[in-house]
Parts: C-alpha cells; structure tokens; sequence
C-alpha cells in the first residue's frame, strides 16, 4: 500500500498480526456468505495456521524456500472471488507453499 505525503511515496508495512486478523476477517465473511466449509474460508484458514507456523519455525521456513509472510506484508489480503482465485491458483508461490508446508520436518511434527 503506498502512501502519498508531500509528493514522497511511504511504504507501508503490515505486522503479521495484522495481516492475520485480515484474513480471519475475510474467512469470517465467506463463511457468513457461503457456510463455514466453503472452500474460501477453508483456504484462508490454512492460511493463517501456516503464516503462525511460518513465525514459530522461521529459520527452517526460509531455509526450505516456503516463506509466505512477506507475499502479504506490503498489501494486505482482500475479500474479493478474484484474489481468492489468485492465491488458489496452482502456480501461485503462496499455493505452493501451503501444500508444501508438511514436508519441513519440524512442522510435519507439529501438525500430526
């Protein structure tokens, strides 16, 4: 999100809290509008429990290549079907990194 003030454009940047309450805010949105087991909200959802893990095991997520924190940091999630569709496409890196995230031993362990 950029910022203009006296001509200067301000980068802003978003705490995970932040980012985290945003899309617990939409997954509460489609689940109102769709049901609680729409895929939205189900996505979303995943989501967040992995931006948490990401946090808990930053090191090892960085070291596998998977970080998915600093893909919302600048602009925050929107409730919108098209960027919805944009992060569940199948070559979007947020997509790729969630159905991966089971295979960073540390985080394989604490889902199971």
């Amino acid at each position: 999100m950029w910022k203009t003030t006296n001509r200067k454009q301000l980068l802003i940047m978003y705490t995970l809290d932040i980012v985290i309450k945003s899309f617990k805010t939409i997954t509460k949105q489609y689940e109102k509008l769709k049901g609680v087991d729409c895929i939205e909200a189900h996505y979303y959802r995943i989501i967040v429990r992995d931006l948490l893990l990401e946090h808990k095991y930053s090191e090892q997520v960085e070291n596998a290549g998977k970080p998915i924190y600093h893909y919302f940091k600048y602009q925050l999630p929107v409730f919108d079907n098209d960027y919805f569709l944009f992060l569940y496409n199948v070559y979007n890196p947020v997509r790729f990194a969630v159905e991966t995230f089971d295979s960073i031993e540390e985080i394989r362990k604490e889902l199971s």
